[in-house]
C-alpha cells in the first residue's frame, strides 16, 4: 500500500529541500532518496516524470510523491473508539483508563491501538502523544505519515496545548506552580524529585471541591513521564487512586484525565479545539 501526496514547490531547488519545507521528516526523505519512482514532477513544459529526491524544481512545480506504509491488523477489542475530532489527517480519542497507548509486549492485545482497529480495521498506528495505562483522556492519533511528521513538529515546538483534570488528596491552593525536576527513580519504574533530574514544571489551579478532596485542572509546560502525579505527590497532595505514588485510597482507577486538548491541523492550519470533561 501507498500513500499519496501532492506538493507545490515555492521556491527553486532540490526536491528535498522542497519536502522537507513542506514538513517531511529527515527519514521520510532518506526513504525517498533509496527507491527510483516514489517521486514525479509535473511542469509546463517537460509534463510528468519520474526523478529523485535530489533533482531540482522551480517555483511552481507540481511534486508528486507516493510513500510506501505497511499496515497492521491489531487484536480485536470489544471496545469501540470515542471520538473528539476525525479527518483524513487527524483524529482524537477517548482513550480509557486501563488500557496502555502504544502496544507494547505486556500490552499487545489491550492497547488503544486495538481499539481503533475494532473501527479502522488494518492501518498505521500514529499516536502523537502518550498517556499513561491508568489515565483516560484525550490522545491525537496522526492518519497520514505527514500529518505524523507535522504533528511531531509541533509536539516538540510546545504547539500542542493539553489540559488534565484530577481528583486530588485534601484542600490544594487556589492556583500555583509547582517547579521541581523529576527523574527516574532507583527502581527503574517510579520518578522522583531529584536535583539530577531533568526540569519539570506544572501549573494548577483549584475547580471546585468534592468532600475533602480538590478537583484540580493541571497544564503542563514540560513532558515528563508521570509528572503530573511526581508533582502532586511532591506537593502532599497525590492523586486519588494512585497507588504507584500515593496509597491508592481504594478507588477503582486513577483519576486523572486529559481532558482538553488544542493545536493548529497539519494540513490546513486551523485550530483544533477538542474538550473531554471529566466530572468527579
Amino acid at each position: 500500500m501507498v500513500e499519496n501526496y501532492t506538493v507545490r514547490a515555492g521556491f527553486d531547488g532540490a526536491i528535498c529541500d522542497v519536502l522537507r519545507a513542506a514538513g517531511f521528516s529527515n527519514t521520510m526523505i532518506t526513504q525517498l532518496r533509496k527507491e527510483e519512482g516514489l517521486i514525479r514532477v509535473v511542469d509546463g513544459q517537460n509534463g510528468e516524470k519520474s526523478v529523485f529526491a535530489t533533482a531540482k524544481v522551480r517555483k511552481g512545480d507540481t511534486i508528486k510523491i507516493s510513500l510506501p506504509v505497511f499496515p497492521v491488523l491489531y487484536p480485536k477489542s470489544d471496545q469501540r473508539p470515542v471520538f473528539a475530532y476525525a479527518d483524513d489527517d487527524i483524529a482524537i480519542v477517548v482513550k480509557p483508563s486501563g488500557i496502555a497507548t502504544v502496544p507494547v509486549k505486556s500490552h499487545y492485545k489491550d492497547s488503544l491501538a486495538s481499539v481503533l482497529g475494532s473501527e479502522w480495521g488494518e492501518f498505521v498506528y500514529r499516536p502523537v502523544s502518550r498517556l499513561d495505562k491508568d489515565t483516560s483522556g484525550l490522545i491525537a492519533v496522526a492518519r497520514n505519515a505527514l500529518s505524523a511528521c507535522r504533528m511531531h513538529e509541533l509536539q516538540l515546538s510546545g504547539g500542542i496545548e493539553k489540559k488534565y483534570t484530577a481528583l486530588v488528596k485534601g484542600l490544594i491552593p487556589e492556583s500555583g506552580k509547582i517547579d521541581a525536576p523529576i527523574a527516574l527513580s532507583a527502581d527503574g519504574v517510579r520518578r522522583e524529585i531529584s536535583e539530577r533530574g531533568k526540569p519539570a514544571v506544572t501549573l494548577f489551579r483549584r475547580l471546585y471541591t468534592v468532600g475533602e478532596n480538590s478537583v484540580a485542572e493541571f497544564t503542563l509546560l514540560t513532558g515528563r513521564t508521570h509528572q503530573i502525579r511526581v508533582h502532586s505527590a511532591y506537593t502532599g497532595h497525590p492523586i486519588v487512586g494512585d497507588s504507584l505514588y500515593g496509597s491508592g485510597d481504594g478507588a477503582e482507577r486513577l483519576m486523572l484525565h486529559c481532558s482538553f486538548l488544542a493545536f493548529p491541523h497539519p494540513t490546513t492550519g486551523e485550530n483544533v479545539v477538542a474538550e473531554d470533561p471529566f466530572v468527579f
